[in-house]
C-alpha cells in the first residue's frame, strides 16, 4: 500500500482475511467487529477506526473513519428480517410487533452489546422498505462508478 491507494484482495470470509492480517500478508482490512473481537482481545489486531457514523460503545477509544481523516465517511452493515413478498400484511405487522418486543428484551440487548453490534431503532415497515430502496440506489451508484457491476 502506497500513499492513499488500497488494493482490494478478495477473500472467502473474514477469518481467512484476519489470518492474513495477523500473518502480515495484508496490512489492513475492513471487517465486522464480531469475527475480529477475539483477535482484538488477544492483541493480535488493533482497531484503527470504525466505519460507523458514531463510535462503537464496545471500543470507545477507536475513532470513526470520519474522525480519523475521511470526512463524511459513514458505512455500517445492518441486519433485517424479511418475509416473502406475498406474506399477508397483517402477518407482517404481527411479526414486526413481536420482533420489536424481542429486541426490547434485556437479555437480547445484552447479547447485542456483547457482540459489539450497535442497536438501531426499528422503524415502521414502510420506512424500512424505503431504507432498503435507498441503500440499493446508494450502493448501486458506487458499484457502477467502481466498474464492478455484475452481469444479469
Amino acid at each position: 500500500m502506497t500513499g492513499t491507494q488500497m488494493t482490494h484482495v478478495p477473500y472467502k470470509g473474514s477469518l481467512p482475511a484476519l489470518t492474513d492480517v495477523v500473518g502480515g500478508h495484508i496490512q489492513l482490512m475492513f471487517c465486522d467487529i464480531p469475527p475480529a473481537a477475539g483477535m482484538i482481545s488477544a492483541g493480535k489486531v488493533r482497531v484503527l477506526a470504525v466505519s460507523t457514523e458514531k463510535r462503537v460503545p464496545s471500543y470507545p477509544n477507536a475513532p470513526t473513519v470520519a474522525e480519523a481523516g475521511v470526512p463524511g465517511f459513514a458505512v455500517a452493515g445492518w441486519f433485517m428480517i424479511v418475509a416473502p413478498i406475498k406474506t399477508p400484511r397483517d402477518v407482517v405487522a404481527k411479526l414486526h410487533e413481536n420482533l420489536i418486543a424481542v429486541a426490547a428484551d434485556p437479555d437480547v440487548k445484552a447479547r447485542i452489546a456483547q457482540l459489539s453490534l450497535v442497536e438501531l431503532p426499528t422503524p415502521p415497515i414502510a420506512e424500512m422498505q424505503a431504507f432498503v430502496k435507498n441503500e440499493i440506489v446508494r450502493w448501486g451508484k458506487i458499484v457502477q462508478a467502481a466498474g464492478i457491476a455484475g452481469t444479469e
